[in-house]
């Protein structure tokens, strides 16, 4: 079966797009689905994560400003400095936490009017115990009342806290932040309270933390220094959580350090990629298998079983589902049925056009082989200038009838393929040499220029159906002529070389009438013109091209016309031509010989024919006699003794082929009398019909006296069978 484009790799080809265009939308959807709530999940994450160090750096923090309240109270009080001390250092013992050291840090000589600086400062060892410091009460160190931690807070509102920048302890090497706060006696400023809070151990959280979640951290305090940074790298476009926490101002950005947010998403997103796309590909896989099983694969088998079923027949598959396939099934069978009726009513109306054309040919041509063989016989006959050409027009008028005629036979031949292509060699030049007797004379008539170009070799030699290669050539120019009143008509002829075969071409142009654009395409469709005026104007039957495309067409070629109304038109021929080495012609000439003495039987169930044909023989110097059928005809050769007989095929009684065959099977010498079949019928069936049965040659009605003379030259040894060789001398 060949099929240029099949359905299943049709279907094959829409499940791969199907495929690409769900894997897209799988794609695009999971994207614009997944992607926004799972980028802002994991940046409120990420936010999380970042209150998360805050508040766990603020709790601390700010437990250490309930320590710095409570160093505040015992400063307000009216101890003594003694009293103070032991309170500060009772408190500092039942601390934990990142307060490590604080204490109370009065006026200058406030205390005593002797003593500028006396601190009550206490700090916490790594073991718990705590010790009174007192090296910042030293004048020579220049007092701690110059400190900026001091300073921030002298005077300052009751409540007030201060904090410091980040240092680094010089005894501990550990970061350090002091908040400061003013401590008032009856409403006098007495002194600062101060708290120190180590940053190691927040800090080493936050690490800790970071590197557990894989975190860039950078942390900062109010002023911009930088607490830590680990593992911080900032990105273009990247999600930074950022916070600010406590009343001390620090801030807190975070980064995910090994992965960033969009990759995360991406992650996110592919999983659930990869989870819809094999569930979508086995239901599209289960989807084209129910599909092509139960849609494709019986279409497939009907059009297969439709091609197997070209000359006829139903599709027999077994199909039982009843839906729009079953009907289809259902609805070609009845299609079938009905067409195989319809071919066997066709067949028999193409046999009944067959036997109509067979018997009007017969019928047309046996009264017209009466009108021309009448006017053949009186234009030898002494006539005077106006009867001749009276006479003359009677007999052309009949050969144009004969030709039209002949022009709808040809195309029922072609059209039944009943026209078989024969393949002689012939020289070119002859066509050319035929075109110039033939045309020159009629352009001349009309006032017309005939020209004749020739691109093929002179010697150029042809293999191919040169009768055909005429008449398409004839057509073509007769209709030139016919339509063209003044100007030219050309013939120009050239070789191709297409895909190694070779092609003659053929352009037959005029200067005639022209053919409208949209009248071009239906002139090569039979019995149709350009215009229904011009069968009135010009005549014919509108078979001449339509013969001449069809031609073409078994010749392996194609015929095109370009025409532009009212300047005339060209019409193309391309026709494969075997080329051939040349050969000796066999040259016959034409000889009009007498037959004195010789006999003739001519059978004729017409008389007017049998007349003509007498007349005709008589003339050539024959003796006739004439049988109105093919019973007579038998009698007479048995019992009489004829050189020449002419047997008409359809006669009462018994037609020329009985007759012939009878004739053939006599155990006489006269069984092997010269019988030529004269009949009105050309179709091929009935001359093979009529040779089969043993007529030496056929001559089609109506009768030419040319052919007719061929035909007695190419038989002469059968027609002078019977009279001895000097005989044959003396009359020929």
């Amino acid at each position: 079966m060949d099929i240029q484009s099949s359905l299943k790799r049709k279907s094959m080809l829409a499940l791969a797009l199907y495929l690409v265009v769900v894997v897209t939308l799988i794609g695009t959807v999971s994207y614009l689905v997944v992607e926004p709530p799972t980028r802002k999940q994991l940046e409120r994450n990420l936010d999380l994560r970042t209150e998360l160090i805050s508040s766990y750096i603020q709790a601390p923090v700010n437990r250490s400003l309930g320590l710095l309240h409570s160093i505040i109270v015992i400063g307000s009080s009216n101890e003594s400095p003694s009293s103070k001390a032991e309170h500060l250092q009772s408190l500092f013992s039942l601390t934990e936490g990142v307060a490590v050291s604080g204490g109370l840090w009065p006026a200058p000589y406030s205390q005593r009017p002797d003593l500028a600086y006396s601190s009550q400062f206490f700090n916490r060892t790594d073991d718990g115990t705590v010790e009174r410091i007192y090296s910042y009460d030293s004048p020579e160190a220049g007092g701690y009342d110059h400190e900026d931690w001091y300073t921030s807070v002298i005077n300052a509102p009751a409540g007030t806290v201060s904090w410091s920048r980040v240092y680094v302890d010089p005894f501990t090497q550990v970061q350090m932040i002091t908040a400061s706060a003013p401590y008032y006696i009856n409403d006098q400023f007495a002194g600062v309270a101060t708290v120190d809070v180590s940053l190691e151990e927040l800090v080493g959280f936050v690490r800790h933390h970071a590197e557990e979640y894989d975190l860039g951290v950078y942390l900062t305090d109010s002023y911009g220094e930088v607490i830590l940074k680990h593992h911080f790298k900032r990105l273009d476009g990247e999600h930074i959580g950022r916070h600010t926490f406590g009343n001390f101002n620090w801030n807190v950005d975070v980064v995910n350090a090994k992965r960033i947010v969009d990759d995360q998403v991406y992650e996110v997103v592919s999983k659930v990629e990869a989870g819809l796309m094999p569930i979508m590909l086995i239901c599209v896989m289960l989807g084209y298998f129910f599909i092509n099983r139960y849609l494709i694969s019986p279409i497939v088998l009907i059009a297969q079983r439709v091609d197997d079923s070209k000359e006829g027949g139903i599709i027999d598959i077994n199909y039982n589902s009843n839906d729009e396939i079953k009907q289809l099934i259902d609805r070609f069978n009845q299609k079938t049925v009905y067409l195989e009726e319809e071919k066997k009513k066709a067949l028999a109306s193409t046999q009944a056009k067959s036997a109509f054309l067979a018997t009007l040919s017969h019928e047309i041509r046996t009264p017209m082989n009466g009108v021309l063989g009448t006017a053949q016989i009186l234009l030898k006959t002494q006539l005077d200038d106006n009867q001749r050409r009276q006479l003359r027009s009677l007999y052309e008028s009949g050969d144009h009838m004969m030709m039209l005629l002949n022009e709808i036979l040809d195309f029922s031949k072609v059209e039944q393929g009943r026209v078989e292509l024969e393949s002689s060699p012939f020289p070119f030049d002859s066509i050319i040499g035929s075109l110039h007797s033939t045309y020159f004379s009629l352009c001349a008539e009309k006032g017309l220029e005939f020209q004749v170009i020739s691109d093929v070799p002179e010697d150029r030699w042809y293999c191919s159906d040169k009768a055909r290669l005429r008449q398409i050539l004839f057509n073509l120019l007769n209709n030139a002529v016919k339509f063209t009143s003044e100007g030219t008509v050309e013939a120009h002829f050239s070789e191709q070389r297409i895909n190694d075969e070779d092609y003659l071409q053929i352009k037959v142009s005029d200067t005639g009438i022209g053919i409208p654009e949209d009248a071009q395409e239906k002139i090569f469709k039979p019995f149709v013109q350009a215009e229904s005026s011009t069968t009135r104007r010009f005549g014919g039957t509108g078979l001449g091209l339509a013969i001449v495309k069809q031609l073409c067409e078994l010749m392996e070629g194609e015929v095109r016309v370009t025409s532009t109304l009212g300047e005339g038109c060209c019409f193309e021929v391309t026709i494969k031509m075997q080329q051939c080495k040349a050969t000796a012609p066999t040259v016959r000439s034409h000889n009009s010989h007498r037959y004195t003495g010789l006999k003739a039987l001519i059978v004729e169930d017409n008389r007017t024919n049998a007349a003509i044909l007498s007349a005709l023989l008589s003339h050539k110097g024959f003796s006739c006699e004439c049988s109105v059928n093919g019973k007579e005809a038998v009698q007479a050769v048995t019992n009489g003794e004829y050189d020449l007989v002419l047997m008409d095929h359809h006669m009462p009684v018994m037609d020329g082929v009985e007759a012939t065959q009878a004739i053939r099977s006599l155990q006489i010498k006269q069984s092997k009398v010269l019988i030529f079949g004269c009949t009105a019928d050309v179709f091929p069936e009935t001359r093979t019909l009529m040779k089969s049965a043993g007529v030496d040659s056929i001559i089609a009605k109506p009768i030419d006296e040319i052919e007719l003379d061929d035909a007695l030259s190419q038989f002469s040894e059968q027609l002078y069978q019977f009279k001895d060789r000097l005989d044959k001398r003396l009359h020929a």
